[in-house]
């Protein structure tokens, strides 16, 4: 297993408020507790586990729509440790492994209806470029599947993913060849972004 760049906690060390989050985490299954022992280090990523656990398990966007989303734009930056993570509450709601991992072609699958292909799109979108969603046409699409508290919740857990998820991959917490061995299908996965790009 590859050495994290920052130095995770033990439970032995944490304390109380750092051992409810890491164990948090165990129980969720996202995110990883490997990243939650590294970021309870810190206050502010603590108050970052808090808020992540309540923007992703929480809201009233579905957990297995913002969990597919989540997925996808963590393969997009090749994010092995994000894209290995898997979130207990998305698949006791219904996510398969089946439908996260046909998320790559979420256009032509004939397993996601409308409003999950217009959630995709836009994590697709968001992920793409600094400009892509600034478009009315992006958000006309948006507005056809999701109430504008919806839209919030859905922009908001992409930027998370984007940008926390650009910090743990750079914290090398686990190889390609890790996530590959927890998640087979990963490389298949990873191979079509990058031959879509």
């Amino acid at each position: 297993m590859s050495e994290p760049r920052l130095r995770p906690l033990t439970m032995e060390e944490a304390t109380g408020t750092q051992r409810l989050l890491i164990q948090s985490a165990q129980h969720n299954g996202a995110p990883d507790p490997l990243c939650a022992q590294i970021y309870a280090r810190s206050e502010a990523g603590r108050n970052w586990l808090r808020q992540w656990n309540e923007l992703l398990n929480g809201g009233i966007v579905p957990v297995a729509l913002k969990e597919m989303c989540r997925v996808l734009i963590s393969l997009k930056h090749g994010c092995s440790y994000c894209s290995s993570v898997k979130a207990r509450i998305a698949y006791e709601s219904g996510l398969t492994e089946e439908k996260l991992m046909a998320t790559i072609d979420f256009e032509t699958s004939p397993l996601f209806d409308e409003r999950e292909r217009a959630a995709l799109r836009f994590a697709t979108l968001f992920k793409s470029s600094d400009d892509a969603i600034d478009s009315d046409e992006v958000y006309d699409d948006l507005k056809k599947h999701f109430s504008e508290e919806e839209i919030i919740e859905l922009a908001l857990l992409c930027a998370e993913t984007d940008g926390v998820g650009k910090f743990a991959r750079s914290l090398r917490m686990r190889s390609w060849d890790e996530a590959c061995t927890i998640q087979p299908r990963l490389q298949k996965m990873r191979a079509a972004v990058q031959a879509a790009e």
